[in-house]
């Protein structure tokens, strides 16, 4: 595939108490790794929320749609 690069993509992934137990809330697009950091330690702390990670995903974007319109 000619023309296709990589995109990475900086995640804070909060979490919340569920029935069984912690489960993932949604996920939040930052900017910069340290943008990701920051919001997964501000939403750790945030009342609601029982902990965060921060992480980072890479690899190509999905092709664009390139169905016409009706």
């Amino acid at each position: 595939m000619v023309g296709m690069s990589e995109v990475t993509n900086y995640i804070a992934l909060p979490f919340v108490m569920s029935d069984d137990g912690a489960a993932p809330a949604e996920t939040i697009e930052c900017f910069d790794p340290n943008a990701a950091v920051m919001r997964a330690e501000a939403l750790s702390r945030k009342p609601g929320y029982v902990g965060a990670l921060a992480f980072s995903r890479s690899g190509t974007p999905p092709p664009a749609s390139s169905a016409t319109p009706s």
